[in-house]
């Protein structure tokens, strides 16, 4: 069954709130509120008509859950990005410059030069506007293929100090779900995010995936495999818990 996606939005308060329309295999129809995104789920083979009335639907029922809870909005808020803006990371500090390019792709690019941090968007069209998610990530993307060599040797010194696993592959990826995942495989994947976390934090995350190369759970024995690298691992996921949200591009 074909699946197709369209993205949209809709502006509460000044803010612009991301949504992703995803038509698919389905028989009922579902909006939401993620971390990157609203989502409103279609039936892929419905009427022109139906969908465009739960887009009505879902876009009220949306702004009425902004309303009563307006703080989960906030994630969305517009963050003026300019030239001269300089971003600390764990490793060392870049230097954000801006530029439009008609020749662009529409994902915009991105290159490091020296501490410069260099991005060239896309001209817009009039009334059309970069959501923060959209420059985020491509400041994420640069950022994470600088840093990612000196990152990679933190992981290895870890596991090769505790762990002594074998590690098939370490990427740095702009995620919000979660701050890392292990695979069976060996490959370890982390959000970018962690870059902009004190050194004890971004260390943590890296030993509680590395543990996990011994203990596919959180079991008893994965714990104690964090505390022999991390003994002071549970401050440390305390200030997750009370200042992750704040770690973004």
């Amino acid at each position: 069954m074909p699946k197709r996606q369209t993205r949209t939005s809709l502006r509460w308060n000044g803010i612009h709130l991301p949504l992703l329309i995803i038509e698919e295999k389905r028989v009922d129809t579902l909006v939401s509120i993620g971390k990157s995104s609203a989502y409103l789920r279609l039936p892929y083979t419905a009427p022109k008509a139906f969908k465009h009335e739960k887009l009505i639907w879902a876009k009220k029922w949306l702004l009425e859950t902004l309303t009563e809870k307006p703080e989960m909005a906030q994630r969305w808020k517009n963050k003026e990005y300019r030239s001269g803006q300089v971003i600390k990371t764990v490793f060392r500090d870049f230097v954000l410059e801006l530029g439009t390019n008609p020749k662009a792709k529409s994902t915009g690019t991105v290159h490091t030069k020296g501490k410069q941090l260099i991005l060239s968007l896309p001209r817009l069209e009039e009334n059309d506007y970069f959501t923060r998610d959209f420059v985020a990530k491509l400041i994420s993307r640069g950022i994470a293929a600088e840093l990612l060599p000196e990152f990679s040797e933190r992981v290895e010194a870890f596991n090769k100090k505790y762990f002594k696993e074998t590690i098939t592959g370490i990427k740095l990826k702009y995620l919000h779900s979660r701050w890392g995942s292990c695979a069976y495989s060996g490959n370890l994947n982390f959000s970018s995010k962690i870059l902009l976390a004190p050194a004890p934090v971004m260390d943590h995350i890296i030993i509680h995936e590395l543990a996990h190369l011994k203990e596919m759970n959180h079991s008893p024995r994965f714990w104690k495999w964090v505390e022999k690298a991390d003994p002071q691992y549970k401050k440390h996921q305390e200030w997750l818990n009370v200042h992750g949200d704040r770690l973004d591009f």
